[in-house]
C-alpha cells in the first residue's frame, strides 16, 4: 500500500558541505505551510537532488513543493514501480532500536537516519519505520514529483 506526503524544500546555502568527498547541497525541509519538519536531513547529494527534482532542476527558484510517494515492496527482485510523471528509485530501510537507516539498493547508506523519538510522525509513517521490528529490513520504491 502506497503512502504519500507533500514537503517543501527550500534551498539553504549555509547547509552546503562536503562529506567523504561527496558534495552536499543544503535545504530546509518544511511542511507546505512553512513550518519546519522534524527530520535529521538538511542536505542532499546529486542523486538525492535528482530524485527530488532539486539542484539545477529548481530553475532559478529557491524552493519547491514535492510529493513523495513510498511503495513498500515484499521482494527487492520485483520490477521497480513505474509511475508516469514521477522519478522513482529503490531503497531499503534497516531498523536498529529506535532508528532506521535508509540505503540505496546497492547497500550504500544515505544520510537519512530516522528516529522514532525525534522525527515527525508523518515522516516516520511515510517510510514505515514504526511498522518494522528491531533488526528488520523493508524494501521500498520512493517516487517524487513536483507539485504545481
Amino acid at each position: 500500500m502506497e503512502r504519500a506526503l507533500q514537503l517543501l524544500f527550500r534551498r539553504d546555502v549555509s547547509r552546503d558541505r562536503q562529506e567523504d568527498q561527496v558534495l552536499m547541497e543544503g535545504y530546509q525541509v518544511l511542511w507546505p505551510d512553512g513550518r519546519a519538519v522534524a527530520l535529521n536531513v538538511d542536505a542532499f547529494c546529486k542523486l538525492g537532488q535528482r530524485l527530488l527534482g532539486l539542484g539545477r532542476h529548481l530553475a532559478g527558484c529557491s524552493e519547491r513543493l514535492i510529493e513523495l510517494i513510498c511503495f513498500p515492496i515484499a521482494d527487492h527482485e520485483q520490477q521497480i514501480t513505474r509511475l508516469p510523471g514521477h522519478r522513482v528509485r529503490r531503497f531499503y530501510l534497516d531498523r536498529h532500536g529506535q532508528q532506521g537507516q535508509l540505503y540505496f539498493m546497492d547497500g550504500t547508506p544515505t544520510i537519512v537516519l530516522l528516529d522514532l523519538d525525534r522525527d515527525d510522525p508523518p515522516i516516520l509513517q511515510l517510510f514505515g519505520l514504526a511498522e518494522l521490528h528491531d533488526g528488520q529490513r523493508q524494501w521500498l520504491d520512493l517516487a517524487a514529483r513536483p507539485i504545481g
